[in-house]
């Protein structure tokens, strides 16, 4: 891979969306650059999941661990939005105290497997980077993947709310059947060296409910978490966020 073709790719993105304000491009030229040397020394066998390991215990209380009869399917990084409404009607002082409501979120969820089995701290370094790149650098993200994964299904999938409010994994675009409807089970703060800030959203861990699987956690989030109030803020709010997806089943 040409890493100056690439390196070229990421700064364009960034200009067609309108910030060449230092140091945004330089940092995340950096990011890339510091992971695309990392992957390409890495020798990718089968794939293997036996041992990669979620990292739970960065949190401070950890999620309950995977129940014992599972084993680890799939692990993808997910990068969209988080939804919130607030009340249109409302007047401005009524709307300072008002907190956004969350309706859900839609992701892109991309093969991460291969990656999490050869480098799990290399994994936990994606998020943060994708969170702040805009959705539709979907090609970089995807070409970002790829030197981990070694893959040609790139994305596998995607996430929504179905209309029963469910968080609801589809990995069918992989070829795959697997999908499943899920509902939350645990629930623990985002620690701050996640992106460092505080507006990642939480980790989870997710039950099954309805479909093909068993258990998703959604761990090493970034960003996604809304404004404090609904001042100043437009009745739909979508904020980008990236995270990890741990599939077991």
């Amino acid at each position: 891979m040409n890493f100056l073709f690439w390196l070229s790719t990421l700064l364009t993105v960034v200009s067609v969306n309108g910030d060449l304000s230092q140091p945004r491009p330089l940092a995340l030229a950096s990011s890339f650059t510091h992971i695309y040397h990392q992957l390409d020394n890495i020798h990718l066998g089968n794939c293997s999941l036996a041992n990669a390991t979620m990292p739970l215990n960065a949190t401070k209380s950890p999620l309950p661990a995977p129940s014992a009869n599972l084993t680890l399917k799939y692990v993808a990084l997910g990068r969209g939005t988080q939804n919130y409404t607030c009340p249109s009607n409302s007047s401005s002082n009524r709307r300072s105290i008002i907190k956004p409501e969350a309706t859900g979120a839609v992701a892109t969820l991309f093969d991460a497997s291969c990656l999490a089995a050869a480098s799990g701290s290399l994994l936990h370094e994606v998020p943060p980077l994708i969170s702040t790149t805009p959705l539709g650098s979907l090609a970089f993200m995807a070409a970002l993947v790829a030197q981990g994964t070694r893959s040609t299904n790139l994305i596998i999938g995607e996430h929504y709310f179905n209309g029963d409010g469910d968080p609801l994994f589809d990995l069918t675009l992989s070829g795959s059947k697997s999908w499943i409807a899920t509902n939350k089970k645990a629930a623990v703060p985002a620690p701050n060296s996640t992106s460092g800030s505080s507006n990642d959203v939480p980790w989870l861990k997710l039950g099954y409910k309805k479909g093909h699987g068993i258990e998703v956690y959604r761990v090493v989030t970034s960003l996604g978490n809304p404004p404090s109030t609904c001042a100043g803020q437009n009745a739909t709010i979508l904020v980008p966020y990236a995270a990890e997806y741990w599939f077991y089943g």
